[in-house]
């Protein structure tokens, strides 16, 4: 969701603003804006759009500082504007703060703040914060007892950054349930919601916990827990490197991240097998007891990652034979399901931070079940939150529409299925290490695709107009199918469905016509004649057939309008590679109906709000 940064330290503080928000862009892109100590008085300068338009206005109404807070927002309570974007202010424009997450019981303290005098000026929940922050001041409460006692009355999960004109050497911030690092550099220190805006100046990176709040100049840091009491500041090395977020030639993110993916399994592969045939988790610190006594699993996640988690259900119930249900985070969160002592809750989590997946998280402990998650970000809160994590060595992922994380997600679903039916001397050695030997060979598999993608580049423009998709696969290629489509659905605004093959006739095979692309995953399987059917019957409707196949594929390629080959290899491992095209697929089509892949509109990169 939104950005927040903040700095206080020697260098021009504009400056340092803007390129921390543009770091943190993909959190949205609604609007920006910043609020800098300029000579001892709070300026504030936001404008509604990309901060490209923020920056226009700095350039004609510059501000000059070495303080100051930043925010890019993605809006959730009143539209895109300028007065809805923050910082917002008391009416003495004496307090800005900048916010990410939602005050749930805004309402209520807005008309409590009313019946006061206060005078409201936005359509934001933000806007009580500055507000609840005066009146404090105004009874004579410190700046501290202000902020302890406003935690009380604010309800929801949510980060703040604040300046007080009073204090004009100090920026304050405050988390409950939203993440805020702290970065250390010299005689300075950084505030940002994620790592990325501070991998140029900070070599140490302080992560906070809910309930804690604090300050810092540039030269002090202080953090405190909700009841006032002291926290020892805990940095850890900041190790990623600026290449990693860069686009590095690329003309967008997306595009990059679809082909760092061979590298990354290279690199999952090289630090899961050592090599060899041992599988290695060396950060999931569960006892394995526990692990080999488990007799259900529930998955529970969001958008693409709950597509993941639908593969992975396979994969666990066909390795280590557990019973698996995977569940909509949202959902899971409030339909009380049925569980028992024997019963684990894995949660799947790019950013570690999607609220709908942490709230289930929280649902699950709360009927005293173990969580193990699987994070792109280890210092993430799910990652806190969870009595064991995975990491999936994705690497910072910047587009907004995810690609190489749902298939690091995929491959460490997999490779945890057989470490599973190991432990429980489910699996023969000899189905494992061929298996295994088959996973050695996805990367270079994954080249020969992504070599080829000039091709769909070519059929991109055929669909420039095009204004419905269908999306069809079976089994393993069934949640591939409703990845597909999402994607497509993300980036390119183009409506889009995905349907297991044996529901066509169902109900869906309505919507076929001349004018509907029919996306077929038909590779080599035991149903593959099944599918086979499904595009006879679709050809009978005149629909057009892009199909993906293996190679050397005849019949399906004689029945199709288009068709995408791909490498030969069992079923269970398809989805690593027969999701490629369809992402390259999504890409190419949102760039040939000229949207921006990276910023999708009404999108967030990390859902931080239910």
């Amino acid at each position: 969701m939104c950005g927040i940064v903040g700095y206080a330290g020697n260098k021009n503080v504009e400056s340092v603003l803007l390129v921390g928000l543009i770091c943190l862009e993909y959190r949205g892109y609604d609007s920006a804006g910043i609020a800098v100590f300029d000579k001892g008085d709070i300026e504030i300068r936001k404008e509604k759009g990309k901060i490209k338009a923020l920056e226009n206005l700095l350039k004609e109404k510059p501000v000059d500082g070495h303080i100051g807070i930043g925010h890019t927002r993605w809006a959730t309570h009143g539209e895109p504007s300028q007065i809805n974007a923050h910082p917002h202010t008391d009416s003495k424009t004496s307090i800005a703060v900048v916010h990410n997450g939602i005050i749930e019981n805004y309402q209520k303290l807005k008309f409590q703040l009313q019946s006061k005098g206060h005078v409201f000026h936005s359509s934001t929940d933000t806007e009580v914060i500055p507000h609840l922050l005066a009146e404090e001041l105004k009874a004579g409460k410190s700046i501290k007892d202000a902020f302890l006692n406003i935690f009380s009355k604010i309800e929801g999960k949510w980060a703040i950054s604040v300046l007080f004109e009073r204090e004009p050497d100090r920026v304050y911030f405050a988390q409950d349930g939203a993440p805020l690092l702290i970065g250390k550099g010299k005689n300075e220190y950084y505030l940002s919601s994620a790592i990325e805006a501070l991998i140029r100046n900070s070599a140490e990176v302080c992560y906070t916990k809910n309930k804690e709040w604090g300050y810092f100049t540039k030269n002090e840091l202080a953090i405190f827990d909700f009841q006032g009491n002291p926290i020892v500041p805990e940095f850890k090395k900041q190790e990623l490197k600026w290449t990693e977020i860069d686009k590095t030639g690329y003309p967008h993110y997306m595009i990059k991240e679809i082909f760092e993916q061979p590298s990354i399994f290279r690199k999952i592969i090289e630090k899961r097998m050592n090599g060899g045939y041992e599988l290695n988790f060396p950060e999931f610190t569960l006892p394995k007891e526990i692990l080999s006594r488990v007799t259900r699993l529930i998955i529970q996640a969001a958008g693409t990652s709950l597509h993941a988690g639908m593969i992975g259900k396979h994969y666990l119930e066909q390795f280590p034979k557990i019973q698996t249900d995977s569940e909509m985070s949202s959902e899971f969160v409030y339909r009380n399901p049925v569980v028992e002592g024997d019963t684990m809750i894995i949660a799947i989590s790019q950013s570690g931070e999607t609220a709908d997946t942490l709230a289930g998280i929280y649902e699950a402990k709360a009927k005293f079940l173990k969580v193990i998650s699987l994070v792109n970000n280890v210092n993430s809160t799910i990652a806190r939150e969870s009595d064991a994590f995975i990491d999936m060595l994705a690497g910072p992922e910047i587009g907004v529409a995810s690609t190489k994380a749902f298939t690091a997600q995929l491959m460490h679903l997999f490779l945890f299925s057989l470490y599973v039916a190991s432990l429980k001397w489910m699996i023969p050695e000899e189905e494992l290490k061929a298996l295994l030997d088959e996973v050695k060979l996805l990367p270079s598999k994954m080249d020969a695709i992504l070599n080829k993608a000039s091709i769909i580049e070519k059929w991109s423009k055929d669909f420039v107009d095009t204004k419905d998709f269908v999306f069809l696969g079976r089994t393993y290629n069934h949640p591939v199918a409703l990845e597909g489509a999402l994607k497509l659905k993300e980036i390119s605004y183009i409506h889009a469905s995905g349907y297991a093959g044996g529901e066509l006739k169902h109900g869906p095979i309505a919507l076929i016509t001349s004018e509907v692309p029919v996306v077929c995953i038909a590779i080599d399987s035991e149903i593959y004649p099944k599918m086979v059917s499904n595009i006879e019957e679709i050809k009978a409707r005149h629909g057009k057939i892009i199909s993906i196949v293996n190679e050397g594929d005849e019949q399906v390629k004689a029945l199709s309008d288009y068709c995408f080959e791909i490498p030969k290899c069992s079923e269970v491992l398809s989805p690593l590679l027969t999701v490629i095209p369809l992402q390259l697929l999504s890409y190419y089509v949102a760039v040939a109906r000229d949207y921006d892949p990276d910023k999708p509109r009404n999108l967030a990169k990390s859902v931080t709000v239910e």
